[in-house]
C-alpha cells in the first residue's frame, strides 16, 4: 500500500531493504535516480529482482506529464506542457501522445505514469496547475483526457488521473499550504467532476486525491482524508471502483502527524499511500498502518480489500505480453510528435 521514493541511480542495501524486508508495494522516480536509459533500465530490472519469487511486480512510477513536470529528462522526449493538446483540440493528437509517452517509459521498465491532469484550467491565477491542464473546457479536457489514457494503457502503462476531485480553481500551491475551493456543489459537478466522470466510463483504473479542502463536500477534511469525497462521492455517486492514490503525504498541505495518516487515509478510502522523499516519514506510516490495523482503528477489511485491488492491478502488468521496445527508434519518432505538438503552443 506504499509507494515511496528512494536514493541512487543503481540497487543498493537501503533500497533493497525498503523491497524485500519492508515489502514497499511501489517506487517513484526522480532526476536523482536517473543518468541514461541503460542505466534505468538495469536499475529497474534490479529492483524487480529483488522482489521475492512469484510476487507481484512492483508499481515502477513516474511524475511525467510534459512540460515543467518532467523527472526524466534527454534523452527522454521533452513534449511541451499538456495545455498544447487543448489548443490543437485533436483526439489523434491526445492519443498519439499518450501512447508515444508511454512507450518511453514502458522501453525501460516504468509500468506507471502520474499523468494525465484532469483538473480544468478554471482558474488564471492558479500557481500550480496553469499550463498543466489540458483546457478551462470541461468537456475538451473529458474528450481529449480520454485518448491520453488510452494512448498509455495502449502501452502498457498505467495512467493516473489527477488531482481527484480536481485541482484547477484553487488560488494556493498544495506543496506549499492547504488550498480550499468554494465553489458550490452543482458548479463542482458541472466543471471539476466531468473530466473524472468520462475518464472512468473509458477505464481510468488509477486515480491521485488532491490536497485540498472543498467545503461543499467536507467542510473541514482534504479530499485526501475525506469520506464524503472519497466514499460517498467517488465510490458511491461516480461509481469508481479502482484505485485511489493520495498526493505525496510530505507535501505542506498534510499537516498531520505520520502516526495519524495511515487511520485517516483508510478509514476515507485511500488504498496507496505516496511518500516521495523521506524514508524515515515511510517507516514511520508503514508502522502507523500496521499498529491501526491491530488495534482495530483501521479495519482489516478495508486494507484487505486495498490489497486485492492492487494484487489485481498488479497481475495485470504480468499478464501482458508486449515485445521489446527499440527506444532510440521511439525517441526518435517522439521528437517529431513533440515538435507538432509545440506548433500548437500559444504564449
Amino acid at each position: 500500500m506504499i509507494v515511496s521514493g528512494f536514493e541512487g541511480t543503481c540497487l543498493n542495501s537501503q533500497t533493497e531493504k525498503l523491497v524485500a524486508e519492508q515489502g514497499i508495494g511501489g517506487l517513484i522516480l526522480f532526476e536523482r535516480n536517473f543518468e541514461d536509459p541503460r542505466q534505468l533500465k538495469k536499475l529497474i530490472e534490479d529492483l524487480q529482482a529483488v522482489t521475492a519469487t512469484n510476487s507481484p511486480p512492483l508499481f515502477i512510477s513516474v511524475d511525467q506529464e510534459g512540460g515543467r513536470v518532467a523527472r526524466l529528462k534527454e534523452p527522454f522526449t521533452q513534449f511541451p506542457p499538456m495545455c498544447c493538446l487543448g489548443q490543437a483540440n485533436s483526439e489523434d493528437l491526445a492519443y498519439r501522445f499518450g501512447l508515444a509517452m508511454g512507450n518511453e517509459m514502458r522501453a525501460v521498465g516504468i509500468n506507471m505514469d502520474y499523468a494525465p491532469v484532469l483538473d480544468v484550467h478554471s482558474n488564471p491565477e492558479n500557481p500550480i496547475i496553469g499550463k498543466r491542464a489540458i483546457s478551462s473546457d470541461p468537456e475538451v479536457v473529458a474528450r481529449l483526457g480520454c485518448k491520453i489514457i488510452k494512448g498509455f494503457k495502449d502501452a502498457g502503462v498505467y495512467p493516473v488521473g489527477k488531482h481527484f476531485p480536481g485541482h484547477g480553481d484553487t488560488s494556493q500551491d498544495s506543496h506549499l499550504t492547504l488550498p480550499r475551493v468554494e465553489r458550490k456543489n452543482e458548479s463542482l459537478e458541472q466543471v471539476e467532476l466531468a473530466p473524472f466522470k468520462m475518464a472512468f466510463r473509458e477505464g481510468l483504473e488509477i486515480i491521485m486525491t488532491a490536497h485540498v479542502v472543498y467545503p461543499a463536500w467536507d467542510k473541514s477534511s482534504a479530499a485526501t482524508f475525506s469520506s464524503p469525497i472519497l466514499k460517498d462521492l467517488l465510490r458511491d455517486k461516480m461509481g469508481f471502483d479502482g484505485l485511489v492514490m493520495s498526493d505525496d503525504l510530505e507535501m505542506q498541505a498534510v499537516t498531520q502527524d505520520p502516526e495519524e495518516i495511515p487511520a485517516l487515509a483508510v478509514n476515507a478510502g485511500v488504498d496507496l499511500f505516496l511518500i516521495c522523499h523521506d524514508l524515515s516519514k515511510v517507516t514511520r506510516i508503514q508502522n502507523a498502518l500496521i499498529a491501526g490495523v491491530e488495534s482495530g482503528k483501521i479495519p482489516a477489511e478495508a486494507v484487505e480489500r486495498s490489497f486485492e485491488k492492487i494484487l489485481k492491478a498488479k497481475q495485470n502488468l504480468t499478464g501482458q505480453a508486449h515485445e521489446e521496445i527499440d527506444l532510440n527508434q521511439v525517441l526518435e519518432e517522439n521528437k517529431k510528435l513533440a515538435d507538432e505538438m509545440s506548433a500548437h503552443l500559444t504564449q
